[in-house]
């Protein structure tokens, strides 16, 4: 382990560093040392490596590398000269920008010596480089315009950059107006809205076969040739149920799944199937809820999933028929009661808000009483 510096000696070497130390040396040659700068008379707090390394002040180290770019002024004119401005302003260093007229275009510019002296950088910013840049574009364009048609892309205005959008006309469709870059073409080839859609259209749609074949594994029999247009309605007819469908459904709605007979899908409420009427609370928002289902288990779980629970009932009935009158029945008569509050929509995941009721104006044992009537009266009870 190497020893301790000494305490006068790092003094002393802070010293000739240049910074004169205002409080005792911190114990190590890494930790800030406060003091004062012998140029600037600043207050500073390099660390003993820091000083030796770089100086004890910052303001002036980056001025002395400043003036270590300083270059003779005559020299710097005659360079900048050469360049193809007149120097008007003061010259600092190579870094700092100075002001100068350009010969070529007259513009005053503020280049700095260092970028001036770079190969290919230039020291006009003004018209002089739209210029250099519009002659460079001009060069590219002609390989940009071939490129373009050759992936059936006619330009209809100049080429201006490879990320400038560029007005073209398709050559396949003759749409005009679509802008691109020459970016895009280069990554992606032909580039035109309409003739993608046109295909992707066409990727999409389906021959006469397929189509007939989709619907007949749906169980229904197409009555009139297939329309050609999957979201068009197809008059069929079910081969399970033989109802004549009309205005019929549509393919697309076939193929994405869904029954295309309401008469005999196995889906929704069945009307000529046994069928319950129930009643479920939900005490936290206050509000009871009245229903009918073919599957009443099935639909008070999906009831409690959102916290109504089964406590209000169940009055079962031999068709589902039966069990929609008692349902439409129950709501006249709660209305009439006075209760016409509701239940927000967003609350009822499952739909069925409209037969709801708030408790504040209306009990459970009321719409109870309502139900039992009904279910006696229809069951000729």
């Amino acid at each position: 382990m190497a020893a301790r510096l000494n305490a006068e000696v790092a003094r002393d070497r802070m010293v000739t560093y240049g910074m004169n130390p205002t409080e005792p040396y911190p114990g190590s040659v890494d930790a800030p040392w406060r003091g004062t700068c012998q140029d600037c008379k600043q207050p500073c707090r390099p660390s003993l490596t820091n000083a030796k390394r770089q100086g004890p002040c910052k303001p002036c180290g980056v001025k002395k590398v400043q003036e270590s770019l300083r270059l003779p002024l005559a020299d710097v004119v005659r360079d900048m000269e050469a360049k193809g401005v007149i120097v008007v302003g003061d010259y600092a260093n190579n870094g700092l920008p100075i002001e100068c007229i350009c010969i070529r275009c007259g513009a005053l510019v503020y280049p700095t010596y260092s970028n001036a002296m770079r190969e290919g950088v230039g020291v006009c910013n003004q018209r002089c480089k739209r210029d250099r840049i519009g002659d460079s574009n001009r060069g590219d364009g002609e390989v940009a315009a071939r490129f373009a048609l050759a992936n059936s892309l006619i330009p209809l205005a100049p080429y201006t950059g490879a990320d400038d959008p560029w007005q073209l006309e398709c050559a396949i469709c003759h749409h005009r107006g679509g802008r691109t870059t020459y970016s895009v073409i280069k990554r992606l080839g032909h580039v035109c809205m309409r003739c993608g859609r046109i295909r992707q259209a066409a990727s999409r749609r389906l021959s006469e076969i397929e189509a007939v074949k989709s619907m007949v594994d749906a169980k229904l029999h197409p009555d009139v040739p297939y329309p050609g247009n999957g979201r068009l309605n197809w008059p069929c007819t079910c081969m399970r149920c033989k109802t004549v469908l009309r205005p019929g459904p549509r393919l697309a709605d076939i193929r994405r799944g869904q029954g295309g007979c309401t008469q005999c899908a196995d889906y929704g409420f069945n009307q000529n199937e046994p069928a319950h009427v129930y009643l479920v609370v939900n005490d936290a928002v206050r509000f009871v809820k009245w229903g009918k289902a073919n599957d009443i288990e099935n639909r008070l779980q999906e009831h409690a999933r959102q916290g109504f629970d089964r406590r209000g009932g169940q009055w079962a009935f031999a068709v589902g028929a039966i069990a929609t009158a008692v349902e439409a029945a129950t709501g006249e008569a709660v209305r009439a009661l006075g209760a016409a509050t509701r239940i927000a929509k967003k609350s009822m995941r499952y739909k069925g808000y409209t037969e709801t009721a708030s408790l504040d104006e209306i009990s459970v044992e009321e719409v109870q009483a309502i139900v039992d009537g009904l279910a006696r009266h229809y069951q000729g009870l």
